[in-house]
């Protein structure tokens, strides 16, 4: 069985403040999984074959800002 660890990434007090730093950082467009973590705080996961990876560009680019990507 395998588990994401969400608590350790990134979060926001509310959805809106997700979207807000969504947008901020360019991943708005990149159909991330929003989700809420054990406290209650949101998130978003990001899967290699949504993001911007799958043409080219930098595989790394949502966890440089603190989110979860999985392959």
């Amino acid at each position: 069985m395998s588990f994401f660890k969400i608590d350790e990434s990134k979060s926001y007090a509310t959805e809106a403040n997700l979207m807000k730093a969504l947008v901020k950082y360019g991943l708005d467009k990149e159909n991330p999984l929003v989700v809420r973590n054990k406290e209650g705080r949101w998130t978003a996961v990001f899967h290699i074959m949504w993001s911007s990876a799958k043409e080219g560009g930098y595989i790394g680019f949502a966890s440089q800002y603190g989110f979860l990507t999985f392959n």
